[in-house]
């Protein structure tokens, strides 16, 4: 599934939980919340430890992609532009 964020907020770093409900992979921060806390969240293959994680430049796959897992089958490829 294709996901979009504005790539500013990439850049500026955003935390993993905005990161998920502005790039519309879940519905809320309150959804992502949970899901980060029980482990279900991974980003470009890792799994994501804690709601602090900030999602910087770093994490862009060929400077604008980042691969977002949502359980054991979802998986989105969010397109920073």
């Amino acid at each position: 599934v294709r996901a979009q964020i504005a790539k500013e907020k990439i850049l500026a770093g955003i935390d993993v939980v905005s990161f998920l409900a502005d790039s519309g992979i879940l519905a809320s921060k309150g959804e992502a919340r949970k899901l980060v806390q029980g482990g279900g969240i991974s980003i470009n293959r890792k799994k994501v430890e804690s709601t602090d994680l900030k999602i910087d430049q770093s994490f862009l796959l060929h400077g604008r992609y980042i691969l977002a897992q949502k359980g054991k089958k979802n998986y989105y490829l969010v397109s920073a532009e």
